[in-house]
């Protein structure tokens, strides 16, 4: 007796090709959206450490400021604030190699064309066209919304100082910008020498 040779039909052949290119086709677009969602991620966790490291150094300066003025010409202004702009010394810059220099640094934030820009230069006490400011580009991309400078009476100003007291620090700024992929993002940093804000 003669065993049949069995085989697949060309209609069997057609439909098994359909269902492996629909897999197929399935698989591909499910590690598509696997690779897009993990650029994503690694893009989001890019300008989260842009915008850490930015802030950091901000509240690195701000927490070093010392009464000390921003102009060796006047010693009335220890921080010059202005809507997009601040202007102070800090102290406590390290000297790790004990190279012969001062250990404050004069520090000035800008926010203009979308662009977060820290410049620091010593001796404070140097010309203010000596050409040996240094320029940083801390964050790309952001628009800076408010910067205020809050007094002790918890009162916030655009501009500072205020009052007549000389070499006057605030005693917290509150920042708020946007940045990229944090909208709306506010700080409050507090200054050397704060007291607790007085609403007595």
């Amino acid at each position: 007796m003669k065993r049949q040779q069995q085989g697949f039909t060309l209609l069997e052949v057609l439909i098994a090709m359909a269902l492996f290119s629909l897999l197929g086709l399935a698989c591909y677009q499910l590690l598509e959206r696997m690779i897009h969602t993990d650029q994503q991620i690694h893009q989001h966790e890019l300008q989260l450490r842009r915008l850490q490291r930015a802030v950091g150094i901000f509240e690195r300066d701000l927490t070093q400021a010392i009464a000390y003025p921003v102009n060796g010409s006047s010693a009335r202004q220890a921080l010059i604030g202005e809507p997009g702009r601040i202007q102070l010394v800090r102290g406590g810059w390290s000297n790790p190699l004990q190279q012969a220099r001062n250990d404050l640094l004069l520090v000035t934030y800008r926010w203009n064309d979308n662009q977060w820009l820290r410049e620091y230069r010593s001796p404070v006490d140097g010309p203010a066209l000596s050409g040996t400011a240094a320029q940083q580009l801390l964050l790309d991309g952001v628009r800076l919304e408010r910067l205020r400078y809050i007094d002790d009476q918890g009162k916030a100003h655009s501009n500072w100082p205020v009052g007549q007291a000389p070499l006057s620090l605030p005693q917290a700024i509150e920042l708020e910008l946007d940045a990229p992929g944090y909208p709306g993002l506010r700080r409050v940093i507090l200054l050397p020498g704060f007291k607790g804000l007085d609403h007595g």
